[in-house]
């Protein structure tokens, strides 16, 4: 093994010069021996570099100039951030636009996928990122994203329209409906105030009649209440009778024998028929007298013909006068009451003549 010089030291002729690592570049030269230098590494291959002749990296360098390794120089890493949020964003943006609920969020995170898309294509173009694909799908998503979210939109807008379409037409029907219930009601009520008019008219009416027919029958009741001699009418068959006033009578012994002290007085009658048609007279053909205190009194019985009872019946236009005789007991003068009643049915009514007999 050959120890290798030291600096300074001579070396034997003919013998190679051993290389020596520690020996400065130009120390050969200066001791008149050649070296020759190891050979330079070559420059760093990276990835994806392009393949070419390496470049001399020593090229221009003198005898004067030193020698040292050269550091590796970084290589820029591709952006490919804004590839990956596009298609980040595109992705979200065309999820939401299929849903219904969330669909008016979509078209933020799609609108942003295609501009960041864009954004990152022009990168690629330029050669600053590589994430072509990435890039290219977040601005279709994106796309797909605002077109989905459009048409969702549009169909929400439709239906809402729709919607107010059909609720105008229900409120409308439902006001028709109730306009039809107010003009019915308004009728009903306009009807029940007519029938309450009518019956309130009628109520009136019957009122009227009933006070008409109350004064006509206190009338007749008050025009049914004589004194001797008085006349009345009935209305119904047009009978007419009068009473004259009580006169004396003398009995003879055809007449039934007359109490002690007793006054006997002859009623005279007068019946005229007004009417056109012939009136029975029956039940009709008694006066009924009672003197101050009520008691009925009984007519005398005279057989001579000087009186004369009332007929069966009255013929149109026949007029009779009849007589009855009685007897008032002890002579007294006070008031008595003749009856006289005729009619027939409800219709029955009577007349009532007061006074003294004297």
């Amino acid at each position: 093994m050959t120890d290798p010089a030291q600096p300074g030291s001579p070396q034997a002729a003919g013998e190679p010069v051993a290389f020596n690592p520690w020996t400065p570049p130009d120390a050969g030269a200066a001791s008149g021996t050649a070296t020759a230098p190891p050979p330079a590494p070559g420059p760093p291959v990276y990835p994806g570099a392009a393949p070419g002749p390496a470049p001399d990296l020593n090229a221009g360098a003198g005898p004067d100039m030193p020698y040292w390794t050269p550091f590796p120089q970084p290589v820029p890493q591709p952006r490919n951030g804004l590839g990956i949020a596009a298609m980040t964003l595109g992705i979200v943006g065309a999820v939401l636009g299929l849903t219904i609920a969330f669909f008016w969020l979509a078209w933020l995170p799609a609108l942003l996928g295609v501009v960041l898309g864009a954004v990152a294509l022009g990168h690629v173009r330029k050669g600053l990122a590589n994430n072509r694909a990435m890039a290219l799908t977040g601005v279709i998503l994106g796309a797909v994203g605002l077109l989905l979210s459009a048409g969702a939109g549009v169909l929400v807008a439709v239906q809402v329209h729709h919607v107010n379409e059909a609720r105008r037409a229900a409120t409308a029907a439902a006001d028709a409906e109730a306009q039809r219930r107010r003009e019915e009601a308004d009728r009903l009520r306009e009807k029940i105030e007519a029938a309450e008019r009518k019956r309130a008219e009628e109520e009136a009416v019957r009122l009227a009649q009933k006070a008409a027919e109350d004064q006509k029958k206190a009338l007749d009741e008050a025009a049914r209440k004589l004194s001797f001699g008085g006349s009345y009418t009935f209305e119904e068959n047009g009978l007419k009778v009068t009473l004259a006033a009580p006169k004396p009578f003398v009995p003879d012994e055809s007449v039934f024998a007359a109490p002690e002290n007793a006054k006997v007085v002859v009623l005279s009658i007068t019946l005229v028929n007004t009417g056109p048609t012939t009136l029975p007279m029956v039940g009709s053909q008694l006066l009924y007298v009672k003197d101050a205190n009520g008691k009925l009194l009984f007519p005398l019985i005279d057989i001579t013909g000087r009186v004369h009872p009332i007929p069966n019946s009255l013929a149109p236009g026949q007029s009779v006068a009849a007589q009855e005789v009685y007897a008032l007991p002890n002579g007294t003068t006070a008031t008595i009451s003749v009856r006289f009643t005729a009619g027939e049915g409800l219709k029955r009514r009577e007349v009532v003549w007061t006074g003294s007999p004297s």
